[in-house]
Protein backbone atom coordinates (compact mmCIF):
# COMPACT_ATOMS: atom_id res chain seq x y z
CA UNK A 1 0.00 0.00 0.00
CA UNK A 2 1.47 3.10 -1.46
CA UNK A 3 1.60 6.24 0.94
CA UNK A 4 -0.20 9.26 0.13
CA UNK A 5 1.31 12.57 -0.23
CA UNK A 6 0.26 14.11 3.05
CA UNK A 7 1.69 10.76 5.01
CA UNK A 8 4.74 10.58 2.47
CA UNK A 9 5.74 14.20 3.40
CA UNK A 10 5.63 13.61 6.96
CA UNK A 11 7.82 10.54 6.71
CA UNK A 12 10.15 12.76 4.56
CA UNK A 13 10.20 15.28 6.94
CA UNK A 14 10.79 13.01 9.94
CA UNK A 15 13.53 10.82 8.12
CA UNK A 16 15.50 13.78 7.28
CA UNK A 17 15.01 15.13 10.78
CA UNK A 18 16.25 12.19 12.39
CA UNK A 19 19.08 11.62 10.26
CA UNK A 20 19.81 15.68 10.64
CA UNK A 21 18.85 16.64 14.11
CA UNK A 22 19.05 19.19 15.72
CA UNK A 23 17.58 20.87 13.00
CA UNK A 24 15.53 24.06 12.00
CA UNK A 25 12.44 24.41 9.74
CA UNK A 26 14.70 26.57 7.01
CA UNK A 27 16.79 23.66 7.14
CA UNK A 28 14.42 21.05 6.51
CA UNK A 29 13.37 23.18 3.40
CA UNK A 30 16.53 22.84 1.35
CA UNK A 31 16.72 19.11 3.10
CA UNK A 32 13.12 17.46 1.62
CA UNK A 33 12.43 20.25 -1.52
CA UNK A 34 9.11 20.82 0.52
CA UNK A 35 7.87 24.43 0.44
CA UNK A 36 8.24 26.40 3.90
CA UNK A 37 4.70 26.59 4.30
CA UNK A 38 4.66 22.22 4.00
CA UNK A 39 7.52 22.11 6.32
CA UNK A 40 5.56 25.17 9.04
CA UNK A 41 2.65 22.80 9.06
CA UNK A 42 4.23 19.27 9.22
CA UNK A 43 6.39 20.23 11.79
CA UNK A 44 3.50 22.09 14.09
CA UNK A 45 1.42 18.74 13.85
CA UNK A 46 4.29 16.93 14.74
CA UNK A 47 5.07 18.80 17.42
CA UNK A 48 1.42 19.04 18.94
CA UNK A 49 1.32 15.47 18.32
CA UNK A 50 4.80 15.07 21.14
CA UNK A 51 6.70 13.04 17.58
CA UNK A 52 9.19 16.35 17.61
CA UNK A 53 9.78 18.51 20.70
CA UNK A 54 11.53 21.77 19.92
CA UNK A 55 14.58 23.41 21.40
CA UNK A 56 15.16 27.31 21.76
CA UNK A 57 18.81 28.13 21.10
CA UNK A 58 20.35 31.56 21.84
CA UNK A 59 21.96 33.65 19.54
CA UNK A 60 24.93 36.14 19.92
CA UNK A 61 22.81 38.97 17.93
CA UNK A 62 19.85 40.47 18.04
CA UNK A 63 16.39 38.85 17.22
CA UNK A 64 14.32 35.88 18.43
CA UNK A 65 16.15 32.57 19.41
CA UNK A 66 16.82 29.98 16.47
CA UNK A 67 14.32 27.09 17.39
CA UNK A 68 15.60 23.50 16.58
CA UNK A 69 13.72 20.47 16.10
CA UNK A 70 14.34 16.76 17.26
CA UNK A 71 12.38 13.92 16.96
CA UNK A 72 11.33 13.22 21.05
CA UNK A 73 12.89 10.06 22.32
CA UNK A 74 10.32 10.35 25.15
CA UNK A 75 7.25 9.84 22.57
CA UNK A 76 6.56 6.59 22.16
CA UNK A 77 8.70 3.53 22.28
CA UNK A 78 8.59 0.37 20.25
CA UNK A 79 9.70 -2.99 20.77
CA UNK A 80 11.10 -4.86 17.47
CA UNK A 81 11.43 -9.19 17.42
CA UNK A 82 12.50 -11.69 15.44
CA UNK A 83 13.89 -15.86 15.73
CA UNK A 84 17.07 -16.71 14.16
CA UNK A 85 18.09 -19.73 12.59
CA UNK A 86 19.83 -20.93 15.63
CA UNK A 87 16.29 -21.20 17.58
CA UNK A 88 16.99 -17.71 19.62
CA UNK A 89 13.99 -14.65 19.74
CA UNK A 90 15.88 -11.37 19.83
CA UNK A 91 13.60 -8.80 21.13
CA UNK A 92 15.10 -5.13 21.40
CA UNK A 93 12.92 -2.18 22.88
CA UNK A 94 13.85 1.67 21.01
CA UNK A 95 12.62 4.77 21.44
CA UNK A 96 11.38 7.10 18.07
CA UNK A 97 15.43 7.93 17.30
CA UNK A 98 15.69 3.90 16.92
CA UNK A 99 17.92 4.27 20.25
CA UNK A 100 18.04 0.53 22.27
CA UNK A 101 16.79 1.02 25.48
CA UNK A 102 16.77 -2.54 26.39
CA UNK A 103 17.89 -6.48 24.41
CA UNK A 104 17.00 -9.86 25.67
CA UNK A 105 17.53 -13.18 23.87
CA UNK A 106 15.55 -16.07 24.57
CA UNK A 107 15.63 -19.70 23.57
CA UNK A 108 13.34 -20.84 21.10
CA UNK A 109 12.22 -24.84 21.67
CA UNK A 110 11.61 -26.95 18.40
CA UNK A 111 7.90 -26.63 17.60
CA UNK A 112 5.31 -28.16 14.51
CA UNK A 113 3.12 -25.53 13.74
CA UNK A 114 2.95 -21.74 13.01
CA UNK A 115 0.44 -21.30 15.89
CA UNK A 116 2.48 -22.84 18.36
CA UNK A 117 5.60 -20.52 17.19
CA UNK A 118 3.09 -17.54 18.12
CA UNK A 119 2.80 -18.92 21.60
CA UNK A 120 6.51 -18.80 22.34
CA UNK A 121 6.58 -15.73 21.09
CA UNK A 122 3.90 -14.34 23.70
CA UNK A 123 5.83 -16.05 26.50
CA UNK A 124 9.40 -14.71 25.59
CA UNK A 125 7.96 -11.17 25.06
CA UNK A 126 6.24 -11.76 28.47
CA UNK A 127 9.55 -11.81 30.04
CA UNK A 128 11.42 -9.39 28.16
CA UNK A 129 8.22 -6.64 28.69
CA UNK A 130 8.70 -7.87 32.39
CA UNK A 131 12.40 -6.95 32.81
CA UNK A 132 12.02 -3.87 31.28
CA UNK A 133 11.71 -0.18 33.09
CA UNK A 134 9.12 1.20 30.13
CA UNK A 135 5.87 0.22 31.60
CA UNK A 136 3.81 -1.77 28.85
CA UNK A 137 0.86 1.16 27.97
CA UNK A 138 3.73 3.61 26.93
CA UNK A 139 4.78 0.55 24.29
CA UNK A 140 2.96 1.85 20.88
CA UNK A 141 3.58 -1.61 18.96
CA UNK A 142 5.57 -4.88 18.85
CA UNK A 143 7.28 -5.36 15.77
CA UNK A 144 7.68 -9.14 14.14
CA UNK A 145 9.62 -10.13 11.45
CA UNK A 146 8.75 -13.98 10.00
CA UNK A 147 11.16 -15.94 8.00
CA UNK A 148 8.20 -17.02 5.63
CA UNK A 149 5.63 -15.86 3.71
CA UNK A 150 3.40 -13.59 5.50
CA UNK A 151 0.93 -10.69 4.51
CA UNK A 152 2.57 -7.47 6.26
CA UNK A 153 -1.23 -5.84 5.99
CA UNK A 154 -3.47 -8.63 7.57
CA UNK A 155 -0.69 -10.13 9.89
CA UNK A 156 -0.99 -13.59 8.72
CA UNK A 157 1.56 -15.90 8.64
CA UNK A 158 0.84 -18.34 5.09
CA UNK A 159 3.73 -20.74 5.33
CA UNK A 160 6.98 -21.27 7.67
CA UNK A 161 9.28 -23.58 5.41
CA UNK A 162 10.69 -25.51 8.73
CA UNK A 163 6.50 -26.00 9.91
CA UNK A 164 3.36 -27.23 9.08
CA UNK A 165 1.20 -24.37 6.89
CA UNK A 166 -0.84 -21.78 7.64
CA UNK A 167 -2.29 -19.34 7.13
CA UNK A 168 -2.55 -18.27 11.22
CA UNK A 169 -3.19 -14.91 12.41
CA UNK A 170 -0.11 -14.48 13.39
CA UNK A 171 -0.12 -10.82 14.45
CA UNK A 172 -3.72 -11.16 16.20
CA UNK A 173 -2.63 -13.99 18.27
CA UNK A 174 0.34 -12.08 19.88
CA UNK A 175 -0.80 -8.20 20.00
CA UNK A 176 -4.40 -9.80 21.71
CA UNK A 177 -2.03 -11.89 23.71
CA UNK A 178 0.12 -9.02 25.28
CA UNK A 179 -2.68 -5.90 24.89
CA UNK A 180 -0.32 -4.12 22.14
CA UNK A 181 -1.25 -3.79 19.04
CA UNK A 182 1.72 -5.89 16.93
CA UNK A 183 2.74 -5.88 13.12
CA UNK A 184 4.03 -8.18 11.21
CA UNK A 185 6.29 -8.67 8.20
CA UNK A 186 8.70 -11.48 6.03
CA UNK A 187 12.43 -11.37 7.52
CA UNK A 188 13.89 -9.41 4.77
CA UNK A 189 12.12 -6.46 4.49
CA UNK A 190 12.99 -6.05 8.16
CA UNK A 191 16.47 -5.94 6.86
CA UNK A 192 15.78 -3.74 3.95
CA UNK A 193 13.88 -1.27 6.55
CA UNK A 194 17.20 -1.64 8.86
CA UNK A 195 19.41 -0.50 5.97
CA UNK A 196 16.99 1.99 4.74
CA UNK A 197 17.04 4.02 8.29
CA UNK A 198 20.18 3.25 9.35
CA UNK A 199 22.97 1.19 7.20
CA UNK A 200 24.54 1.43 4.08
CA UNK A 201 21.25 2.71 1.98
CA UNK A 202 20.24 5.33 4.71
CA UNK A 203 20.70 8.14 2.12
CA UNK A 204 19.10 6.30 -0.97
CA UNK A 205 15.69 6.05 -1.59
CA UNK A 206 15.86 3.69 -4.56
CA UNK A 207 17.64 0.21 -3.53
CA UNK A 208 16.86 -3.61 -3.50
CA UNK A 209 18.61 -6.02 -0.56
CA UNK A 210 19.18 -9.13 -1.18
CA UNK A 211 19.62 -11.42 1.83
CA UNK A 212 21.70 -14.58 1.69
CA UNK A 213 20.88 -17.40 4.17
CA UNK A 214 19.24 -20.84 4.71
CA UNK A 215 17.08 -19.10 1.84
CA UNK A 216 17.43 -16.40 -0.53
CA UNK A 217 14.94 -13.19 -0.10
CA UNK A 218 15.09 -9.88 -2.06
CA UNK A 219 13.38 -6.23 -0.31
CA UNK A 220 12.46 -3.28 -2.83
CA UNK A 221 12.85 0.32 -1.78
CA UNK A 222 11.37 3.07 -4.21
CA UNK A 223 10.94 6.40 -3.82
CA UNK A 224 11.56 6.30 -0.46
CA UNK A 225 9.13 3.29 0.13
CA UNK A 226 9.05 -0.63 0.46
CA UNK A 227 7.42 -1.88 -2.10
CA UNK A 228 5.69 -5.50 -2.05
CA UNK A 229 2.75 -7.32 -3.74
CA UNK A 230 -0.74 -6.33 -4.11
CA UNK A 231 -1.14 -8.88 -1.66
CA UNK A 232 1.14 -7.13 0.80
CA UNK A 233 3.91 -9.84 0.26
CA UNK A 234 7.51 -9.72 -0.27
CA UNK A 235 9.43 -10.58 -3.55
CA UNK A 236 10.20 -13.88 -3.68
CA UNK A 237 13.67 -12.94 -5.29
CA UNK A 238 15.07 -16.71 -4.22
CA UNK A 239 12.45 -18.21 -6.49
CA UNK A 240 13.33 -16.94 -9.77
CA UNK A 241 15.01 -19.75 -12.24
CA UNK A 242 18.23 -19.29 -12.74
CA UNK A 243 18.20 -23.13 -14.79
CA UNK A 244 14.34 -23.75 -15.71
CA UNK A 245 13.06 -27.20 -16.32
CA UNK A 246 16.32 -28.92 -16.06
CA UNK A 247 17.69 -27.76 -13.00
CA UNK A 248 17.64 -28.87 -9.37
CA UNK A 249 13.95 -29.12 -7.80
CA UNK A 250 13.46 -26.61 -4.99
CA UNK A 251 10.92 -26.75 -2.37
CA UNK A 252 8.38 -24.64 -3.37
CA UNK A 253 7.81 -27.17 -5.92
CA UNK A 254 9.54 -25.40 -8.68
CA UNK A 255 12.32 -26.54 -10.40
CA UNK A 256 15.96 -23.99 -11.34
CA UNK A 257 14.91 -21.84 -8.75
CA UNK A 258 17.63 -19.20 -7.21
CA UNK A 259 16.95 -21.04 -3.74
CA UNK A 260 18.18 -24.19 -4.83
CA UNK A 261 21.80 -23.01 -6.07
CA UNK A 262 22.50 -20.40 -4.12
CA UNK A 263 21.23 -20.80 -0.43
CA UNK A 264 23.14 -21.72 2.43
CA UNK A 265 20.79 -24.96 2.77
CA UNK A 266 20.97 -25.82 -0.81
CA UNK A 267 25.03 -25.41 -0.44
CA UNK A 268 25.02 -27.84 2.05
CA UNK A 269 22.17 -30.05 0.78
CA UNK A 270 24.90 -30.77 -2.29
CA UNK A 271 28.14 -30.94 -0.31
CA UNK A 272 26.51 -33.83 2.16
CA UNK A 273 25.57 -35.62 -0.79
CA UNK A 274 29.00 -35.01 -2.99
CA UNK A 275 30.61 -35.75 1.16
CA UNK A 276 28.45 -38.71 1.78
CA UNK A 277 26.99 -36.92 5.02
CA UNK A 278 24.21 -36.71 6.50
CA UNK A 279 22.39 -33.22 6.46
CA UNK A 280 22.26 -31.42 9.74
CA UNK A 281 18.85 -30.70 11.35
CA UNK A 282 17.46 -26.99 10.09
CA UNK A 283 18.51 -25.01 13.23
CA UNK A 284 21.74 -26.74 13.15
CA UNK A 285 22.59 -26.09 9.58
CA UNK A 286 24.42 -22.64 9.86
CA UNK A 287 26.81 -23.75 12.43
CA UNK A 288 27.35 -26.92 10.46
CA UNK A 289 28.18 -24.50 7.31
CA UNK A 290 30.41 -22.74 9.18
CA UNK A 291 32.20 -25.85 10.11
CA UNK A 292 32.13 -26.99 6.10
CA UNK A 293 33.79 -23.87 5.18
CA UNK A 294 36.48 -23.96 7.92
CA UNK A 295 36.75 -27.39 6.14
CA UNK A 296 37.07 -25.94 2.71
CA UNK A 297 39.40 -23.23 3.43
CA UNK A 298 41.80 -25.96 5.36
CA UNK A 299 41.95 -27.87 2.18
CA UNK A 300 40.41 -31.25 3.89
CA UNK A 301 37.29 -30.56 1.56
CA UNK A 302 37.01 -29.67 -1.90
CA UNK A 303 33.45 -27.97 -2.78
CA UNK A 304 35.02 -25.57 -4.62
CA UNK A 305 32.91 -26.28 -7.73
CA UNK A 306 29.13 -26.19 -5.76
CA UNK A 307 30.45 -22.13 -4.44
CA UNK A 308 31.52 -21.61 -8.12
CA UNK A 309 28.12 -22.50 -9.13
CA UNK A 310 26.31 -20.25 -6.53
CA UNK A 311 27.96 -17.03 -6.93
CA UNK A 312 27.65 -17.36 -11.17
CA UNK A 313 24.61 -18.02 -11.11
CA UNK A 314 23.46 -15.38 -7.81
CA UNK A 315 25.92 -12.75 -10.68
CA UNK A 316 23.38 -13.62 -13.49
CA UNK A 317 20.22 -13.20 -10.94
CA UNK A 318 21.53 -10.29 -9.52
CA UNK A 319 22.24 -8.96 -13.18
CA UNK A 320 18.78 -9.80 -14.25
CA UNK A 321 17.40 -7.53 -11.65
CA UNK A 322 19.06 -4.99 -12.61
CA UNK A 323 18.26 -4.58 -16.09
CA UNK A 324 14.78 -4.99 -15.52
CA UNK A 325 14.57 -2.69 -12.01
CA UNK A 326 17.47 -0.05 -12.62
CA UNK A 327 17.73 0.38 -8.71
CA UNK A 328 19.82 2.96 -7.40
CA UNK A 329 21.97 0.26 -5.60
CA UNK A 330 22.22 -3.29 -4.75
CA UNK A 331 22.87 -4.38 -1.04
CA UNK A 332 24.18 -8.06 -0.80
CA UNK A 333 23.79 -9.76 3.32
CA UNK A 334 25.46 -12.93 3.37
CA UNK A 335 27.36 -15.36 5.33
CA UNK A 336 31.03 -15.35 5.26
CA UNK A 337 31.76 -17.45 1.96
CA UNK A 338 30.19 -14.34 0.53
CA UNK A 339 33.22 -11.99 1.26
CA UNK A 340 36.06 -14.57 -0.31
CA UNK A 341 37.64 -12.93 -2.92
CA UNK A 342 37.73 -15.61 -5.48
CA UNK A 343 34.39 -16.26 -5.21
CA UNK A 344 32.93 -12.31 -5.81
CA UNK A 345 35.37 -12.22 -9.05
CA UNK A 346 32.95 -14.94 -10.29
CA UNK A 347 29.87 -13.18 -9.30
CA UNK A 348 31.14 -10.33 -10.98
CA UNK A 349 32.38 -11.85 -13.82
CA UNK A 350 28.93 -13.11 -14.76
CA UNK A 351 27.05 -10.13 -13.31
CA UNK A 352 29.12 -8.05 -15.94
CA UNK A 353 28.52 -10.18 -19.10
CA UNK A 354 24.67 -10.37 -18.24
CA UNK A 355 23.85 -6.56 -17.04
CA UNK A 356 22.73 -4.01 -19.90
CA UNK A 357 26.14 -2.20 -19.76
CA UNK A 358 24.59 1.62 -19.30
CA UNK A 359 22.38 0.16 -16.36
CA UNK A 360 25.45 -2.10 -14.75
CA UNK A 361 27.56 1.59 -14.81
CA UNK A 362 25.24 3.38 -12.79
CA UNK A 363 24.43 0.87 -9.89
CA UNK A 364 26.12 0.86 -6.82
CA UNK A 365 27.15 -2.78 -4.96
CA UNK A 366 27.52 -3.21 -1.57
CA UNK A 367 28.59 -6.57 0.18
CA UNK A 368 27.67 -6.97 4.22
CA UNK A 369 27.96 -9.47 6.60
CA UNK A 370 24.70 -10.66 8.51
CA UNK A 371 23.73 -8.82 11.36
CA UNK A 372 21.40 -10.70 13.48
CA UNK A 373 20.62 -7.45 15.64
CA UNK A 374 19.56 -5.65 12.06
CA UNK A 375 16.23 -7.70 12.06
CA UNK A 376 14.84 -5.96 15.79
CA UNK A 377 16.09 -2.63 14.01
CA UNK A 378 14.19 -3.48 10.93
CA UNK A 379 11.12 -4.41 13.24
CA UNK A 380 11.17 -1.48 15.41
CA UNK A 381 11.44 0.79 12.03
CA UNK A 382 8.64 -0.88 10.18
CA UNK A 383 6.80 0.14 13.57
CA UNK A 384 8.74 3.81 13.40
CA UNK A 385 7.50 3.84 9.72
CA UNK A 386 3.78 2.99 10.84
CA UNK A 387 4.02 6.13 13.50
CA UNK A 388 5.17 8.23 11.29
CA UNK A 389 2.33 7.29 8.38
CA UNK A 390 -0.55 7.68 11.37
CA UNK A 391 0.87 9.98 13.63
Amino acid sequence: MRLTDQEFNRVLVLKKLRASEPVARTDLVGLTGLTGGTITAITADLVRRGIVIEEKVATSGPGRPRVNLRINPQGRYVVGTTPTNEGELLTEIVNLRGESLGFAKAALTRDTTIEGLARQFITALEQALAEWDVPREEIYRIGIGIPGIVNNRTGIVEHIISLDSGPVDFGGIVGEALGVATLIDNSTNLLARAEHWYGAAAHADDFTLINIDLGIGAALYRGGQLVTGVHGMAAEFGHTKVVPDTGRACYCGGIGCLQAYCSVQSIMEQSCAQLGRPLPDFDRMNAAFDGLMAEQAAGRIDIGPILEQASHYLGVSVANHITMQDPEAVVILGPKFTMIEELRSIFFDALERNTFPALRRRTRLHFKLGDKGAYARGAAAMVLEQIYRCS
